[in-house]
């Protein structure tokens, strides 16, 4: 939330996008509850605490739990969001045999016990020839041995927030790209289509297209 006021710094006017954020989570329709990789907020002043407010406030009758598992964007959330949400620290939390986490911080060693984790923080996308970076999903098998054993990497939920190129991989946090196996990541669209490897899509880099 927020991110549009980041923006506006550098002369790019977005309007308040909270309203459409919700909307798009409860398009996806309601659920017993809802775990939020972290990064709620962009930064902390009052225009981005009234936005957080009112996003939880949307989604609330749709969400009867929130959890929230605090990013780097999260500091001071515990008195924004009240009651409202569940805060639990940046090493993630159990759902069943999944361990959600926000990736800039590691998670704690038992999540090694754990088949799958689910992890924000890198906003993964990749260049397309003729249409620009394009958001995606990572399922990557890690190679250290304190984390999950397969690990889904997920785009950025705020479709106007900047995104990491993958092709030109850097240090993002103790676990990206240091614990990850390049031949054994597979990279989809949004939509769920098969693009490749990492190790392959690197390897193509400047020559991938959809069309």
């Amino acid at each position: 939330m927020g991110f549009e006021l980041e923006l506006a710094k550098e002369g790019v006017y977005i309007p308040d996008r909270t309203e459409h954020l919700a909307k798009k989570l409860l398009s996806l329709g309601p659920a017993d509850g809802l775990i939020i990789a972290g990064d709620l907020k962009h930064s902390i002043g009052l225009s981005s605490r009234f936005r957080v407010r009112k996003f939880l406030k949307e989604i609330s009758a749709a969400f009867p739990r929130i959890v929230l598992t605090a990013g780097n964007h999260d500091g001071g959330i515990v008195s924004v969001v009240g009651d409202s949400c569940d805060v639990r620290g940046p090493r993630g939390v159990p759902l069943d045999e999944v361990w959600v986490f926000h990736g800039h911080a590691l998670p704690p060693p038992e999540s090694s016990e754990y088949e799958f984790g689910v992890m924000g923080h890198v906003h993964p996308a990749i260049l397309i020839k003729g249409l620009g970076k394009m958001p995606v999903w990572l399922i990557a098998e890690t190679t250290c041995n304190y984390l999950p054993r397969t690990l889904v990497v997920v785009p950025a939920f705020n479709d106007i927030l900047g995104y990491g190129d993958l092709l030109r991989m850097r240090e993002r946090g103790p676990v990206f790209p240091k614990c990850i196996d390049p031949e054994a990541t597979d990279v989809l669209t949004l939509e769920g289509s098969y693009l490749g490897t990492l190790s392959y899509l690197s390897r193509e880099k400047g020559l991938l297209s959809l069309t």
